[in-house]
Parts: structure tokens; C-alpha cells; sequence
């Protein structure tokens, strides 16, 4: 994909002259924001627990296979 190509596609993004939130742009295009907006309603320490238990399982998975 070439770099004009890219920035066709993220050109609707990048207005900011028609009242619209890049929120609202984003879910129009089909973007899915839940989880990004779920993991915002967090704390800090919430999402670090979170990252943690992720590389916890993925060293658990990484030691079962060894």
C-alpha cells in the first residue's frame, strides 16, 4: 500500500471542519472503540494488573510448549 494510498484512507479521520468528533468519524468508518474505551474507564493500576496477567499467560503458554 503506498503512502498515498494510506493517507486516502485516513483522510475522513483527519477533518476537523464538519462538527464531528473522530469518535463519531471512527464508528462511521466501522471501527470498533468499546474496548478502547473500556480499558480508558480504568485505573492506571487497573491496566497494568491487566498487561500483567497478559505476559503471565503468554510466559505460561511459552514454558507448556517448551
Amino acid at each position: 500500500m503506498s503512502p498515498d494510498s494510506i493517507a486516502e484512507i485516513l483522510a475522513p479521520f483527519w477533518r476537523t471542519d464538519d462538527g464531528r468528533t473522530a469518535s463519531e468519524r471512527a464508528a462511521d468508518f466501522g471501527i470498533d472503540l468499546s474496548l478502547i474505551e473500556e480499558n480508558l474507564r480504568l485505573t492506571p493500576e487497573q491496566r497494568i494488573d491487566q498487561n500483567q496477567a497478559a505476559l503471565d499467560l503468554v510466559n505460561s503458554l511459552q514454558e507448556a510448549r517448551d
